[in-house]
């Protein structure tokens, strides 16, 4: 080891001099990468939601390009284009699947919500807070209220806390 590398201090924001980059030397020698082009979808999807100005019944609206796409198809449609009259049907028939499943996944989630609501739990289960636990008698009635420091970070974390066989009630 030489005099000077015994005088040098290393550190936070002193790395050896050995491992330090040379002169002339990039810390990222392959350089940033390229940006990714952007595929045709991606490009489509770009129009899609552009807005465009046209003129519809002599006046002026702004929409974007998939609203005019379809009001474009169902002009074809009711002028006869048998294609296009296929395409709003199948389009029609899509879009009522899609909410039938959203009405379905309502329908389920409600009945999970009515199931809960008409649950029988005590109404000391409702209030009780993190790290507390409630031991019943047979008969169903609270007999003691467990705390203990919990897991959980509590608002008044400072303050004492219960502690095992506390039988006094949770604050409300």
């Amino acid at each position: 080891m030489s005099k000077d590398a015994a005088d040098y201090d290393i550190g936070y924001g002193k790395p050896p001099e050995d491992t330090r980059f040379k002169k002339g030397q990039s810390g990222n020698p392959r350089g940033r990468p390229k940006k990714q082009p952007k595929d045709v979808a991606a490009h489509m999807a770009d129009l899609l939601d552009e807005k465009q100005t046209v003129r519809m019944n002599g006046k002026t609206v702004v929409m974007t390009g998939d609203e005019l796409m379809a009001r474009r198809l169902m002009e074809k449609a009711m002028k006869g284009d048998a294609k296009a009259f296929e395409k709003v049907h199948q389009l029609k028939a899509q879009h009522l699947e899609a909410e039938q499943r959203r009405a379905d996944r309502e329908s389920a989630n409600k009945e999970i919500v009515v199931k809960l609501v008409h649950a029988k739990i005590p109404e000391e289960e409702c209030y009780k807070k993190p790290g507390e636990r409630i031991l019943y008698h047979e008969d169903g009635e609270p007999s003691v209220i467990e705390t203990w420091d919990g897991y959980l970070p509590d608002e008044d974390a400072n303050t004492e806390k219960g502690t095992e066989g506390d039988t006094d009630e949770p604050g409300l």
